[in-house]
């Protein structure tokens, strides 16, 4: 009985380890799309030039402001 109750304890010791690894794996996947996602945005930002360019709808902007012509 007291072996059974060793082999659980354990395994429960394993199963909250293999937890606590998953879960810091996928924080950092988190924080790595995270931080992908914030430099596309400031490089969109940066090369974002079509102000006074001729448009029809506001997705053919930059800044999604269309009025004939981007803003």
């Amino acid at each position: 009985m007291q072996k059974l109750i060793i082999l659980l304890l354990v395994a429960a010791v394993l199963m909250s380890t293999q937890a606590l690894f998953q879960e810091k794996r996928l924080k950092e996947k988190i924080n790595f799309l995270s931080k992908e996602k914030a430099d596309a945005e400031k490089q969109q930002k940066r090369y974002c030039s079509d102000q006074w360019k001729s448009c029809s709808y506001p997705h053919e902007c930059c800044r999604w402001s269309c009025n004939r012509y981007c803003a």
